[in-house]
C-alpha cells in the first residue's frame, strides 16, 4: 500500500518577485494553467488516490491549499503551526500514516516541482516500491541525471547497481560551487537530489529513532494523539518544540553512511523551479535562444529569459539576462547568477521595505 505526502510549506524566495510570502510559487501557475501544487497532486495520484494523500502545509496557506485541492479529504490537509523544515514534516506524516496503515510505503514529494513526463516518475517510484518489499529497512530517493552544472541542488553519488535503475547510495553532497558541479556533471556518477523520498513507515520511524533521537522523543505525545479529538491541540503544543532540521541532514546522509540508502535514477523532465535559471529550460525558445512568458521584442539579443505579465519588454544587444516584471518590482540578473536572488531578499529585509516580500 502506497501513501503520498506532499510537502507544501516552502516560501519560494528564490522565485521572487513572482513568488511572495502570501502566495508562494507552489500556489502559482508557473509553467502551465494548473498551479504547481495542483500538478503535483495530479502526479501523485498515479501512485495513490487523494484519500491516501497527505498535504502538509503552513498555517498561513491553509485556505489556499483547501481551495486548490478540493479532492483531498479535509482531515488529510495537515497544518503546521510553525515551519520546522522537512524532518519534522516527514516524522509527522509518518506518524499519521503508520497509525492508519502500519508498514505502508510513503512516497514524499515537494509541492513545487515540475515534471514533463510523470509516467517516468511513476516507473521509478514503482521500481523503488518493489525494492522496498525485500529491502524493508532501506530509505530510498529518486535522483535526476544532471543536464547542466547546477549549484542550487544537492547531489547524490551512486554506488553499486542493484536491479534496473536502482543503486545503493555512496553518499550525499551539499550544494557545490560551480567548478565542483562541473566535475560532478562530467563524472557520470552523480545525480541531482530531487527531494523525493520513498520508505516504509517502519523504516523511517526506526531511522528517526536511531539518527534523530531528540526528534523521535519530542514526537511521542503527538504520535499518541493522531486521529483523536486532541490532535490539533497536541500539534499546536508539540510541533513548535521540534528541532528544525532537514530530512537530508537528519536522516538520509547518516543512513547512506550506514548503507541504508537507495536511489533510482529517472529522467521525468524534472525541475524544482528553484531559481529563474531552471525555468529557462521549461519555456520554448525562439531562434536566438530567447524564452519569454509574455511579450518580448529582442534585437541582436540572445539567451534571454523574460517573464512579464502586462508590459512589453524590449531588449537590444544583451546576452544571457533574466528579466522579471511584476506590478511592483522588476528583477534583472545574469542568468548564471540566478541563485543570488536571495541577496536581493536580504537587502529588502535590511532596508525594511514593506510590501515586497
Amino acid at each position: 500500500m502506497i501513501y503520498s505526502v506532499i510537502m507544501a510549506g516552502g516560501k519560494g524566495t528564490r522565485f521572487w518577485p513572482v513568488s511572495r510570502e502570501s502566495r508562494p510559487k507552489q500556489f502559482l501557475p508557473v509553467v502551465e494553467k494548473k498551479t504547481m501544487i495542483q500538478a503535483t497532486l495530479e502526479r501523485t495520484s498515479l501512485l495513490a488516490p487523494p484519500e491516501r494523500t497527505l498535504v502538509v502545509i503552513g498555517a498561513e496557506h491553509e485556505s489556499l491549499a483547501r481551495e486548490q485541492l478540493p479532492s483531498v479529504p479535509p482531515e488529510n490537509i495537515i497544518v503546521e503551526p510553525v515551519g520546522r523544515n522537512t524532518a519534522p514534516c516527514v516524522a509527522l506524516a509518518a506518524a499519521i500514516i503508520h497509525k492508519r496503515h502500519p508498514g505502508a510505503i510513503m512516497a514524499v514529494f515537494p509541492a513545487d516541482h515540475v515534471m514533463a513526463y510523470p509516467q517516468k516518475l511513476k516507473d521509478a517510484a514503482l521500481a523503488l516500491a518493489s525494492a522496498l518489499e525485500t529491502e524493508e529497512d532501506k530509505l530510498a530517493t529518486i535522483g535526476i541525471a544532471p543536464a547542466y552544472p547546477e549549484t542550487g541542488y544537492g547531489y547524490i553519488r551512486q554506488g553499486k547497481k542493484l536491479e534496473g535503475a536502482v543503486h545503493n547510495v555512496q553518499g550525499f553532497t551539499e550544494k557545490p560551487d560551480m567548478e565542483t558541479a562541473k566535475g560532478y556533471l562530467g563524472s557520470g556518477e552523480y545525480l541531482w537530489n530531487s527531494g523525493m523520498f520513498f520508505w516504509k513507515t517502519t523504516a523511517i520511524r526506526a531511522a528517526i529513532e536511531k539518527y534523530a533521537p531528540e526528534l523521535a522523543s519530542a514526537m511521542k505525545p503527538l504520535e499518541e494523539a493522531v486521529d483523536t479529538p486532541g490532535f490539533v491541540d497536541a500539534l499546536a503544543s508539540v510541533y513548535p518544540t521540534l528541532p528544525s532540521i532537514s530530512i537530508d541532514y537528519a536522516i538520509m546522509e547518516k543512513g547512506a553512511a550506514d548503507g541504508l540508502a537507495l536511489v533510482a535514477s529517472a529522467d521525468p523532465g524534472w525541475s524544482d523551479v528553484g531559481s529563474w535559471r531552471s525555468l529557462y529550460d521549461l519555456i520554448p525558445s525562439d531562434t536566438n535562444g530567447n524564452r519569454a512568458h509574455g511579450e518580448l521584442i529582442s534585437v541582436d539579443s540572445t539567451g534571454l529569459l523574460v517573464h512579464n505579465t502586462k508590459r512589453l519588454v524590449a531588449a537590444v544587444g544583451v546576452r544571457d539576462l533574466i528579466v522579471v516584471e511584476t506590478d511592483d518590482a522588476i528583477l534583472i540578473l545574469d542568468k548564471e547568477k540566478a541563485q543570488d536572488v536571495r541577496q536581493v531578499i536580504e537587502e529588502i529585509n535590511r532596508r525594511k521595505i514593506k510590501g515586497l516580500l
